[in-house]
């Protein structure tokens, strides 16, 4: 369930479009560790790892988006804030059920859909508000 960076998701601003490739790194990480199946621990641990990097992430972008005066901001960070709500559900799933291959697939469902739709879709907004308006960064 691995998935793979290309080109077509890149938004054209730089520093975001590297955060996401290791967005993807970090991902693919996770699910190589549950695939393997050989240590659910370490499965959780690259879980924690990419629920951080996003976070980090998430930051990084939302202070781009203020910077350029983004003008779908709100509603951009409101799908942040969906997404680190739904990974909080998963954690407590984690702590309640613990770690399982079904859990793991839920989860690697989830986040794998949510990366792609959410890139080539409402981050490829700030690409083309960035490249519209000619905002320095």
């Amino acid at each position: 369930m691995a998935i793979e960076w290309n080109p077509t998701l890149s938004i054209g601003v730089l520093e975001i479009d590297i955060q996401h490739k290791i967005l993807f790194e970090k991902f693919n990480a996770f699910v190589g560790a549950y695939e393997s199946n050989e240590d659910p621990e370490e499965g959780i641990r690259m879980f924690w790892f990419l629920e951080a990097y996003a976070i980090t992430h998430f930051k990084d972008e939302e202070k781009l988006m203020q910077q350029v005066n983004f003008p779908h901001y709100t509603a951009h960070r409101q799908k942040h804030l969906a997404f680190n709500d739904e990974v909080g559900r998963f954690k407590e799933r984690l702590k309640v059920e613990g770690p399982s291959q079904k859990l793991f697939a839920s989860m690697a469902s989830f986040i794998s859909g949510w990366l792609i739709e959410h890139i080539s879709t409402i981050d490829r907004g700030i690409g083309k508000f960035v490249d519209e308006t000619k905002v320095m960064l």
